[in-house]
């Protein structure tokens, strides 16, 4: 297994990673299906179009001072997927005076803050959206603060490894795949397996963040998904870890593509391998039309003034 350092740019990239609104509620649904439509190119994102519209709705919502908390939340998120970080911070202080104490209005100025490059601020906010709830969103804010401790300490000058993990498991893919049947996980002996949660936070960070881009944060969820024992859904993952450029991710895949009916027996482990990345490649270029296709449906209803059916309230 290579190891390597990740440069401070992909650290800074995972820090944008948590943004809460009511489209995170969904992550309380996740599950495998939701995990490998994501793997497969189809990350729920929506357009500019649709936060444009979002502002203006959710902000006469808000004005009208009877809104309840969550659409402050809403409007502030939207304001920040617009790019105005300002006024999303502005209302978030607003926020705060009228809702004191919550653990969502820590959450996204935590993340606001990281999104402008403030990663002291960043990691003050979400230590205390952690202390009000630790255990929100399948602890989602405990990864996403490792990650932004280790931004501060690669842009202090201390060189990260690439090929570490957040859970603390072996980054050696032939342990990983020994690790087999999802749902009833079996390891040889002394092999230490990720927290339950690790798939799905690592999901949510990327279906309901910004971290789409962020090789360590598909890297970790290809880690998690392959001592999981879902090792189709990992070598995707890791796919998209190696395409944006994480050093470590092949090495730990090729010996999980073998092990994955689909891809074994093609040419041995390395072309196994080959075969993995061209399908994943070829699926996520799907995935990605199907999620234009639904961009566009969405872009359709707010258009229309449906904005009840596109926002959820």
């Amino acid at each position: 297994m290579r190891s390597g350092t990740i440069s401070i740019a992909a650290l800074a990239a995972l820090s944008l990673a948590c943004l809460w609104d009511n489209d995170t509620l969904r992550e309380e649904s996740l599950g495998k299906k939701d995990i490998a439509a994501v793997v497969g190119g189809q990350l729920g994102k929506h357009s500019p179009a649709f936060y444009e519209a979002k502002v203006a709705y959710t902000r006469a919502l808000v004005d009208k001072g009877t809104a309840p908390k969550e659409r402050w939340d809403d409007l502030a998120v939207a304001l920040a997927r617009t790019g105005k970080l300002d006024d999303a911070l502005a209302l978030l202080a607003e926020k705060e005076k009228k809702f004191p104490g919550e653990y969502t209005t820590q959450a996204n100025l935590g993340t606001f803050l990281a999104m402008k490059g403030d990663l002291d601020g960043a990691i003050r906010h979400l230590e205390e959206a952690i202390r009000i709830n630790p255990d929100a969103h399948f602890g989602r804010e405990k990864y996403q603060l490792q990650l932004l401790r280790d931004a501060r300490a690669a842009k202090a000058g201390t060189k990260v490894d690439a090929c570490a993990n957040l859970f603390g498991v072996s980054s050696d893919g032939e342990d990983a795949m020994w690790v087999m049947k999802p749902g009833k996980i079996t390891a040889r002996q002394g092999t230490k397996l990720p927290p339950a949660d690790a798939a799905v936070a690592m999901t949510g960070l990327i279906r309901f963040g910004t971290a789409e881009k962020s090789p360590v944060v598909w890297w970790n969820l290809g880690v998690a998904l392959a001592y999981e024992g879902h090792k189709h859904l990992a070598v995707r993952a890791l796919r998209r870890a190696e395409a944006l450029g994480h050093p470590c991710a092949a090495a730990f895949a090729t010996p999980l593509a073998q092990v994955v009916r689909e891809y074994e027996g093609k040419s041995g482990r390395d072309g196994a391998w080959g075969v993995a990345k061209a399908k994943a490649d070829a699926d996520w270029k799907k995935g990605e039309a199907a999620d234009a296709r639904r961009q566009k449906a969405e872009d359709r209803l707010v258009a229309g003034r449906k904005y009840k059916k596109a926002f959820g309230f």
